[in-house]
């Protein structure tokens, strides 16, 4: 059985967390990002509320 060795995990793929994981990869980590919804970016329920 392999393993996947991760650097960091980021849950939620909003700006963010895609923000994070995009900084993090350019630096050389192994990044996961975990998002519950169809698609990364979406508006958060606070989003339209700022």
């Amino acid at each position: 059985m392999s393993e996947d060795i991760f650097d960091a995990i980021i849950v939620g793929a909003g700006l963010a967390g895609s923000v994070a994981a995009l900084v993090l990869a350019r630096e050389g980590a192994q990044v996961l990002v975990i998002e519950r919804g169809n698609s990364a970016g979406a508006k958060n329920v606070t989003g339209g509320r700022l």
